[in-house]
């Protein structure tokens, strides 16, 4: 299985220019995935996976001075992007070519203490993600985390329909708010971005609680869901210390 075919420069491009306004509550999903992952009291390497433009690898190098994050992208716009707005953190941020389905960057030289991803692992099937799970827990280093914002699939109509619905309100403020109008919001919709209006074969979420019982599956502790809205999840787990 491969991402290759199925993510486009223009996609990038389009997320680059306007995902601020397509996430719902990206700071606050940012501010998550920083809060649960330990303070490191010495040097470690910390991994993006898909980190795309580079915000969350950027809040990832302001929360941990210590810290030197390697992010991953299948994109060249998206990593030329990253390394340019990162150049300032030198040689604390490094980039690297990869595709998430992908096995062979999935042995590191140096084992993380943290590895996080941002709207991304939706991309691959239940085998896929459940694959990534283990995988990654085998690479992190004793105590490190894995934390994980991402879009999840509903259990029911209810559900995808609440998901919809807030996430378009979600996008409609963030427009008004950031632009005073709704050409964002009305980008959104001619895009098709929405999984939960728009349905397509790119994206594959799955239910956050199939999930959560994919990470216990892999052996990760303190299995958890740390904040959802509008169908966008962040939640993730421990590698035992021991």
């Amino acid at each position: 299985m491969t991402l290759q075919q199925d993510w486009h420069e223009q996609d990038s491009s389009e997320f680059i220019e306007l995902g601020e306004y397509f996430v719902p509550e990206r700071q606050t999903q940012m501010n998550v995935v920083t809060a649960m992952i330990p303070p490191p009291d010495s040097p470690v390497e910390m991994l993006d996976l898909c980190c795309g433009q580079g915000k969350l690898s950027a809040a990832l190098l302001a929360a941990f001075p210590t810290a030197t994050v390697t992010g991953l992208d299948l994109s060249p716009a998206m990593l030329d992007t990253a390394r340019r707005d990162l150049a300032g953190h030198g040689d604390r941020f490094r980039t690297e070519r990869f595709d998430l389905a992908a096995h062979d960057w999935r042995k590191r030289p140096v084992a993380p203490a943290a590895v996080v991803s941002s709207l991304a692992v939706h991309h691959l099937d239940a085998d896929g993600k459940r694959a990534l799970y283990r995988d990654v827990h085998t690479m992190l280093r004793p105590g490190g985390v894995l934390v994980i914002a991402d879009l999840v699939q509903p259990a029911g109509p209810r559900g995808v329909a609440l998901a919809r619905d807030m996430w378009n309100d979600a996008v409609r403020e963030q427009s008004l708010a950031g632009t005073g109008g709704l050409q964002a919001y009305d980008k959104f919709h001619a895009l098709e971005w929405s999984c939960y209006e728009y349905p397509d074969e790119l994206d594959k979420p799955s239910p956050v609680l199939d999930q959560l019982g994919w990470l216990r599956e892999a052996g990760f502790t303190e299995v958890d869901l740390y904040w959802m809205k509008a169908g966008h999840a962040v939640f993730g787990g421990v590698k035992p210390a021991a």
